[in-house]
């Protein structure tokens, strides 16, 4: 699998020292399941925090667990890490989950979109989306962080496209709209910290009710 966009090395630094929250660990081990090089910058990240440490609790790099039960995540299981043969991303969520795609209870979130909460927690919400091809999703600003993992399909934003495998690392700098590609519907998980401020009206009326 070709990764083009990782998320910025201080979440591999964060994640390393233990201090993110569950949702936001779970999009990175996805992340690092198929990205060669975040998982040697974790391993450069855990290898300096231990010149300062004895001992360390942090996680091994050799699997990655699920760390979020809450949503159906069994912490006895793990996965090896992938190599660079093709995974399909959606399998592999759903084996952490404990649910496919077609299982979670979806909400329509305008036209060609369905949005899935699926758990808030240390001020982060993770969310499930699924967009039909060519769907425009809402322009919308953050008031804090947005790491979204793509599952399947890709999308565009602004001059850069997001495909399987990659993590789109927006902040509160600019407002954001991505654009589904006409091939295939893309799923994507987010982790949200902090409410999105969506631009139209209708999406504002509609957001206490789909819980973004």
């Amino acid at each position: 699998m070709n990764i083009s966009n990782c998320p910025d090395q201080s979440w591999l630094v964060s994640y390393s020292g233990g201090g993110i929250p569950p949702s936001v660990k779970l999009i990175l081990q996805a992340h690092m399941a198929v990205c060669p090089k975040c998982r040697s910058a974790l391993k450069l990240a855990d290898h300096l925090g231990g010149q300062f440490m004895f001992e360390s609790d942090g996680e091994a790099t050799e699997g990655f667990v699920a760390p979020h039960p809450e949503v159906g995540f069994k912490p006895e299981e793990s996965v090896e890490w992938r190599k660079e043969e093709r995974v399909d991303l959606t399998q592999v969520f759903n084996k952490y989950v404990g649910n496919n795609i077609d299982g979670f209870q979806w909400r329509r979130a305008g036209k060609g979109l369905k949005v899935c909460k699926l758990s808030e927690e240390d001020g982060y919400r993770l969310l499930m989306l699924r967009a039909e091809p060519g769907t425009v999703l809402p322009e919308h600003r953050h008031e804090g962080s947005e790491l979204t993992l793509i599952l399947k399909g890709s999308y565009f934003c602004e001059d850069t496209i997001f495909r399987a495998g990659d993590v789109d690392d927006a902040d509160n700098s600019s407002p954001h709209q991505p654009i589904v590609t006409n091939d295939s519907e893309c799923v994507c998980i987010s982790a949200i910290d902090g409410p999105l401020k969506l631009a139209g009206p209708l999406q504002r009326m509609m957001q206490p009710f789909l819980g973004i």
